[in-house]
């Protein structure tokens, strides 16, 4: 068994319409919309432990090889941030995925500095740059996101 349908077994999934996934355990959940075929808009709500195990990054993962390279848009203005753990594996996930990377913006909530300085730690150690931006402006997010579909 591998780890994603080891994960899979702990969590609850739903496939929302042909378009949209939602993972769901303990308090949190993981929407993801594929906007055109090689743009993802992953809305995260609640508090990420680690209770996914890799799920959630396998997801974004499989559009990779769907479609060979991501443009990927973030919405965590109703997250509270991931543990240390999960910060780990996403930074980890980055670094080695970033030459597949057309672009990563993460929506934070401007009142959210632990999760603002969680996220700049993270693009600060995958060595990714300009590739990923953070912003605090919802109204320019859903722009960039609307442009995309």
């Amino acid at each position: 068994m591998n780890v994603k349908e080891h994960a899979w077994q702990r969590l609850s999934g739903k496939q929302v319409d042909d378009t949209t996934l939602r993972l769901s355990a303990g308090g949190c959940s993981f929407t993801y919309r594929r906007l055109k075929p090689g743009a993802l808009l992953l809305t995260i709500t609640g508090d990420d432990t680690g209770q996914f195990g890799a799920a959630t990054i396998d997801e974004v993962n499989a559009e990779f090889e769907r479609f060979g390279t991501l443009k990927l848009f973030v919405d965590t203005h109703q997250a509270s941030g991931p543990s240390t753990a999960v910060m780990e594996a996403w930074t980890a996930y980055f670094a080695a995925n970033r030459k597949k990377l057309k672009g990563v913006t993460i929506l934070v909530n401007a009142e959210s500095k632990l999760l603002h300085l969680t996220i700049k730690i993270v693009k600060h150690l995958s060595n990714t740059g300009g590739l990923l931006q953070i912003i605090d402006d919802a109204k320019a997010f859903h722009e960039s996101v609307a442009r995309e579909r």
